[in-house]
């Protein structure tokens, strides 16, 4: 029985690069020092190491800027931490604009794939750079009172507890 591929495909649809097709697996850095199509046909105005793309464990994709100096933009606003990318989302790096076209996980989504899974039967080059480093599990619990108008939110088990009240018609962090 043959796994089914996962990966996402991005279209370039302005810049040195438009009309390519990149499809990505686990990673793609996007920058003048990158290997393969993350160089998106030497745009000149993305930085050395400008943005990756990485594939969570979830088998969502997120993009995250680098430092780079020009800023990377989804769907019009710039970024300023990692951001998880859905089909139709649109990525501006420099003087390039690249829009999600497909998402595809595999089975059991919350797995990693095994190696060397290509997207099928999309045109354009395969990206296989490192991943990025897995994050430990994050446990989180919620409590809502809503006649007290009080929220508990924990980190972890044992962890430090944040009490949100709402008064003055909008919810804060009690002090």
């Amino acid at each position: 029985m043959s796994r089914q591929p996962v990966g996402m495909r991005l279209e370039v649809i302005a810049g040195n690069a438009a009309g390519t097709t990149i499809l990505v697996e686990d990673a793609l850095v996007i920058g003048r020092h990158a290997d393969g199509p993350g160089r998106l046909s030497e745009d000149p105005e993305i930085s050395r190491q400008h943005a990756r793309i990485s594939r969570e464990l979830t088998g969502d994709y997120a993009i995250e800027d680098l430092g780079s100096s020009n800023g990377t933009f989804v769907n019009g606003l710039r970024i300023d931490s990692p951001r998880l990318l859905a089909a139709g989302d649109s990525i501006e790096t420099g003087a390039t604009t690249l829009v999600v076209r497909d998402i595809v996980r595999g089975e059991g989504e919350g797995g990693s794939p095994a190696a060397g899974e290509a997207l099928a039967g999309a045109a354009g080059e395969a990206s296989a750079v490192e991943p990025s480093a897995a994050l430990p599990p994050l446990a989180l619990s919620l409590e809502v009172d809503f006649q007290a108008r009080e929220a508990r939110i924990a980190l972890g088990g044992d962890g430090d507890t944040v009490r949100i009240v709402f008064a003055d018609g909008r919810w804060q962090v009690a002090t």
